[in-house]
């Protein structure tokens, strides 16, 4: 009899503890124990694991055996964990003294199935990172996380198609293959996605544009069949591809939420959840180990809230503060878990319940009229920089607009731009848009009469402080996108005209 022990993870938030897996066989009655606050699907684990060895033909001790998953005060959640008991039972069986030490600093993640196949799990990509951090020889995957697994460095990765492949590996008798990273073809929407497709609306696509330029949020307001969600979807094609950073966070996210097959790892996400999505929708949730939501599954990327009128202010007011903090931190069980939610804000309504473009065409009720959008509060709404009509008569001109790619060029260069100004500040790699307010008024101010413009509106009460530093910024933009060093007046005032032209049009007030 003997004891085995080998490495896995235990998630929290995007962040991954590894574990130790101790598997010990000695007297007693036959029967598997598992301990060490594991959860359901951890224990169920040793019924499929024994009957995937059976199915295999691996040995399986027929005596007692405890698995002892380690700190026993850390939550264990997830099928992550079966190959990692398996192979420390198996292992401990063998009573081998090379092959039990072999195994030790090993971290093997799959879950098994009856027949001894390995199955995707969520979390690799974070697990690896881990791993990279802690003295782990290898990691095992399974085949459809391999293209995830390619993503990491600085740990050697080997993929098994079965736990039978996995003993023959560790005994010398096989040589398991090293992930690849998918292809771009592979990852292909055969969908084609550009903004050459949009007939008109050239002022929403410049909005989109200048948006996509700084990482301004912004709010599409126009009727029915006019282009909102066309425009909105088409914004990630406006963004440079992620750098190696924002690839590994992005995955991270989507592989913690299971969602890694949903996202090509080189572009910015597009989330656009229902009209109905809750709270717990938007920030994340769920007992155990909380999921990323919408917020979070958008990182780096865009997120889309179409039909915004009918999505209730107490859910659209959690959106504020993952906003200006860039996270999401939830509570559960005594611990704290935290959401990267760094996104760009693209919001499309109607300009009225009946949808009609021209006021003088609006058959709502006075009262209907009065109060819609109520639900967007004045905080919020101070929050988004960018408002832009579309309209119904957008044109049918068949000639080709500009494309997503040379619209993308002006905002790479855009960005460049404010990259090397906030780099050469002292701010890092960051957006216009993400820019501290404090910081731009003080010093990169606009010149001195779009300054005096700004102190004016806030003189008025026309903005609040709050629109000064958003206008100022989105000036910058601005004054990227033309390739000047420094915002004028005329930047200003097209800023605060972006900001609040579209909005008094929405409650069409008598």
């Amino acid at each position: 009899m003997a004891l085995a022990k080998t490495l896995s993870v235990a998630f929290e938030g995007v962040s991954a503890t590894l574990v130790h897996v101790e598997a010990n066989i000695g007297p007693g009655l036959p029967g598997t124990y598992i301990v060490g606050m594991a959860s359901a699907a951890v224990t169920e684990a040793k019924d499929r694991i024994k009957t995937a060895a059976h199915n295999s033909g691996l040995d399986w001790p027929k005596t007692k055996v405890i698995v002892s998953l380690v700190p026993g005060n850390l939550p264990k959640s997830g099928t992550h964990f079966d190959l990692a008991i398996a192979v420390a039972i198996l292992c401990a069986a063998t009573t081998n003294a090379r092959i039990i030490d072999s195994v030790k600093n090993i971290l093997f993640l799959g879950e098994i199935g009856l027949d001894g196949q390995l199955r995707e799990v969520p979390g690799v990509l974070a697990a690896l990172l881990e791993a990279g951090n802690h003295n782990v020889t290898a990691v095992v995957v399974p085949p459809g996380n391999a293209a995830e697994a390619a993503l990491a460095a600085g740990v050697d990765v080997f993929v098994a198609t079965s736990v039978e492949e996995v003993m023959e590996w560790i005994n010398g008798d096989r040589i398991l293959e090293r992930p690849q990273a998918l292809s771009a073809e592979q990852h292909a929407n055969t969908r084609r996605i550009d903004m050459d497709q949009i007939a008109g609306q050239e002022h929403a696509k410049f909005a989109a544009e200048v948006a996509a330029a700084g990482g301004h949020n912004l709010f599409l307001i126009g009727p029915r069949g006019s282009g909102k969600s066309m425009i909105a979807e088409r914004i990630p094609t406006l963004l440079p591809q992620l750098n190696q950073r924002e690839r590994i966070e992005t995955t991270v996210v989507h592989s913690i939420a299971g969602r890694s097959d949903k996202h090509h790892p080189n572009q910015p996400p597009f989330v656009a959840p229902h009209h109905s999505i809750s709270p717990a929708g938007l920030l994340g949730g769920g007992s155990g180990n909380p999921k990323p939501g919408a917020v979070s599954l958008a990182h780096n990327g865009v997120l889309f809230l179409d039909e915004v009128s009918e999505i209730p202010a107490r859910v659209l007011d959690v959106l504020r503060i993952p906003m200006e903090q860039g996270s999401v931190r939830l509570v559960r069980n005594q611990r704290t878990v935290e959401f990267p939610t760094r996104f760009l804000l693209v919001l499309a309504a109607n300009p009225c319940r009946c949808a009609a473009e021209e006021p003088s065409a609006c058959s709502c009720p006075a009262s209907v009229r009065a109060n819609y959008l109520n639900n967007i509060s004045g905080p919020l709404k101070d929050r988004i920089d960018i408002f832009a009509h579309t309209h119904a008569r957008g044109g049918l001109s068949t000639a080709a607009g500009e494309s997503s790619a040379t619209i993308a060029q002006r905002v790479a260069h855009a960005r460049d731009r404010a990259r090397h100004r906030w780099r050469t500040g002292g701010y890092g790699d960051i957006t216009t848009a993400a820019m501290d307010p404090c910081e731009v008024r003080k010093r990169y101010p606009a010149d001195a009469e779009g300054m005096a413009m700004l102190e004016y509106f806030l003189a008025s009460g026309d903005i609040t402080q709050r629109g000064v530093d958003r206008a100022l910024k989105l000036a910058w933009t601005l004054c990227d996108l033309e390739d000047l060093t420094t915002p004028t007046v005329d930047h200003v005032a097209r800023a605060v005209e972006l900001r609040s032209a579209a909005w008094p049009e929405v409650t069409h007030a008598a």
